[in-house]
């Protein structure tokens, strides 16, 4: 919804300036989409780090900023891609790791305390496997028509839970350590909802096309 939201605003329209000044011609999509894939996971080392050595605080707050950082470079591949002509491969680079990042952000968060956040992460890893295969059979299923709706070479319908909403959740269960358990519960119930709001969308795009 976030995403939706943004690409509305004045703000897509400075970070668009702001990439075509700085990036455009300068370096790919695909490396930018890469190099947050590396920052995000390193973001996740740092979480995982910071349940089994003594700085803790300072291992958080390091894991925090680069998972804005991460963010922040991962907005920006997809702003460039559609400056510079998208391909079908950036798209799918960028799902990979998107998805890989927050893997491993949620398999780090649960080994911080397995005992407590064993299930709400399963739960929550369930959940984004469940929204991810509705994502990609909606997507399958869309005429390629449709796709300059959306200015995206790989179609999806905007859902509850899209790329911001989750980076906000990981965010704030990564540095509100005595709120984690309650965080990761709410973050599997809100992905698992919009895997049946991507169910909804699905029954109801083939009922109107039939």
């Amino acid at each position: 919804m976030i995403d939706n939201w943004l690409s509305k605003t004045k703000l897509n329209k400075i970070l668009e300036k702001f990439v075509n000044k700085l990036f455009l011609n300068k370096i790919s999509a695909n490396h930018l989409t890469i190099l947050a894939l590396v920052i995000g996971l390193i973001s996740a080392l740092f979480i995982f780090l910071s349940g089994i050595l003594e700085w803790e605080l300072e291992l958080i707050i390091c894991a925090a900023i680069l998972m804005i950082i991460s963010f922040f470079l991962d907005a920006l591949d997809g702003i460039l891609a559609r400056l510079a002509n998208p391909t079908i491969f950036g798209g799918i680079l960028d799902i990979f790791s998107d998805r890989t990042v927050e893997v491993f952000i949620i398999i780090s968060l649960i080994s911080t305390n397995p005992q407590k956040l064993m299930w709400p992460g399963i739960f929550s890893l369930g959940a984004i496997i469940l929204c991810l295969s509705m994502f990609l059979l909606i997507g399958g299923i869309i005429k390629e028509d449709d796709l300059d709706e959306t200015k995206k070479v790989i179609y999806y319908r905007h859902g509850l839970m899209e790329r911001s909403e989750t980076f906000l959740f990981l965010f704030f269960i990564t540095i509100f350590l005595i709120f984690r358990f309650l965080l990761l519960w709410i973050f599997a119930i809100l992905v698992f909802l919009t895997a049946i709001l991507r169910l909804r969308d699905a029954h109801l795009l083939l009922k109107t096309n039939s």
